[in-house]
């Protein structure tokens, strides 16, 4: 029962308390004449009591009504501070982060968006034999006299920064522009120069992204050979170069045509013209001079056909592609470079994927085949008389990924380049003293990277190395690296 409730008995409470104090009056008053037996006195009496006991019955109702009330009140109370609490809290919460935005906000001069990524990656290496780069091999070369026969080093170097910026429209298609930058660009003649490692351009790129055509322009992997080994090892450039793997980052400007097929299914063309790298040391530390590929005064031309198929949550994709450069090695000695590429992303299950590439050609140590050498020669480079052999190379590497769990993988690769000149009996030579070269290079490695956090990975790989030199001579290292990287 409610406070209203309560009061709307009081006037019949008043009553009975009215007429219980008249009766007791009445019998004590002096004189007053007795009640003769048998009058109405007794009933009155007993329907009093009995209206009494009523009240007394409601009254109790009402008390316990209105500790009812009470109980329900407080919980009410608590219910509603523990709401106020809570938004409070979400209050200061979003306050908070509204401040931490507003803060680590990047503005540009153009004000168009901005996005700021790249990984924070420290790496522990150990290895057994000689390699060519300790942090991130390619090649396993001769002992000098006295080496220990291997290393065991810390490195952070791979670690790189990039910055995105997203433009206006552009005839109906999305502009952007990106580039990511490391510290894999030498070292200081310095003391202990090997922890104050040079800031080194990676890629740059501008895009206009439309639904059926694309643009881009910039310094890219070869659009031609889209894939590459996965590996949190190899950050600096990616795995198996130099064994297998065609990538160089290279200036180039491409255009692409996407077509929708029946079936989830796209067709895309591609083609460009491509800067006409040679795999050639550069002059100086400041000169820039002309390669072989650029001396032609013509650039490498490129195009790729790809297919690409969804089907129940699984993206299928294949490739070829087609490279085409020309190289003048001084006193017309001028070389054809060309090769045919082949790519595949097939995943078999939920969990394992198969992929790889296939590259054939000559000349192609610009891109990343042939140990980096396009050519060799019968004597000096400089003498107008040595003759000019191109390489003809043929490699390739495949990978197959295990995904145990969303933040478990497990990936072994083999890659494999072959790269010889035609038959000759001649002593041949590359083009400089400093260029690395290896007819016969091969890398295999198995890894495991576990995604601890959506920004923090850690990783161990086992590489090793085969390396045969034009003389037949063969040397073999092993590599393993410990990884832990933070995103962002």
């Amino acid at each position: 029962m409610s406070a209203s409730r309560f009061y709307t008995h009081l006037p019949a409470v008043a009553a009975v308390l009215w007429l219980l104090g008249a009766s007791t009056l009445g019998a004590q008053t002096p004189g007053a004449p007795a009640t003769p037996s048998g009058s109405q006195s007794t009933p009155t009496l007993d329907a009093l009591a009995a209206e009494i006991r009523r009240l007394q019955l409601a009254i109790q109702a009402l008390e316990s009504q209105l500790d009812d009330s009470r109980q329900q009140t407080a919980a009410v109370q608590q219910a509603l501070q523990a709401l106020r609490d809570s938004l409070t809290e979400e209050r200061d919460l979003l306050t908070a982060q509204v401040s931490t935005l507003e803060q680590a906000k990047v503005e540009s001069g153009s004000k168009y968006r901005v996005r700021v990524f790249g990984m924070a990656l420290m790496q522990l290496v150990s290895a057994r034999g000689t390699v060519d780069n300790i942090d991130l091999p390619s090649l396993a070369i001769e002992a000098v006299p006295g080496d220990s026969g291997g290393n065991i080093s810390a490195a952070v170097r791979q670690s790189y920064l990039g910055v995105a910026v997203f433009g206006p429209p552009l005839g109906g298609a999305k502009t952007s522009a990106d580039f990511t930058m490391d510290f894999f660009g030498g070292f200081p003649a310095a003391n202990d120069g090997l922890s104050a490692a040079s800031v080194r351009l990676r890629t740059l790129s501008m895009a206009a992204e439309g639904k059926r055509y694309s643009i881009r322009a910039g310094q890219e992997a070869v659009f031609f050979s889209p894939l590459s080994p996965t590996s949190l090892a190899s950050t600096a450039y990616p795995a198996l170069s130099q064994s297998g793997n065609v990538w160089a980052w290279t200036p180039q400007v491409s255009v692409e045509r996407r077509i929708e097929r029946p079936g989830s299914t796209e067709v895309s063309l591609r083609g460009g013209v491509l800067d006409s790298l040679t795999g050639e040391l550069p002059a100086g530390e400041y000169s820039r001079l002309a390669t072989a590929g650029e001396r032609s005064r013509l650039p490498a031309f490129a195009g790729r056909v790809g297919w690409r198929r969804t089907r129940e949550d699984r993206v299928f994709s294949a490739g070829a592609g087609v490279y085409y450069a020309r190289q003048n090695w001084k006193y017309e000695r001028n070389v054809h470079a060309a090769a045919f590429t082949a790519d595949w992303d097939w995943p078999l299950s939920d969990r394992v994927l198969v992929s790889g590439e296939f590259y054939r050609g000559r000349a192609i140590g610009g891109l990343g085949g042939g140990a980096n050498s396009s050519v060799l020669f019968e004597g000096p480079a400089t003498d107008p008389g040595s003759i000019v052999h191109p390489l003809r190379s043929t490699g390739g590497w495949t990978q197959v990924k295990l995904k145990t769990t969303p933040r478990l993988e497990f990936n072994g690769v083999f890659g494999l380049d072959r790269s010889r000149p035609r038959p000759t009996t001649a002593t041949l030579e590359p083009p400089t003293d400093e260029s690395p070269f290896a007819p016969s290079n091969s890398s295999a490695f198995i890894n495991t990277i576990y995604q601890a956090r959506s920004n923090i990975f850690f990783s161990v790989e086992y590489r090793r190395l085969w390396s045969t030199r034009i003389d037949g001579r063969a040397w073999l290292a092993d590599h393993v690296t410990v990884s832990g990287g933070v995103a962002f």
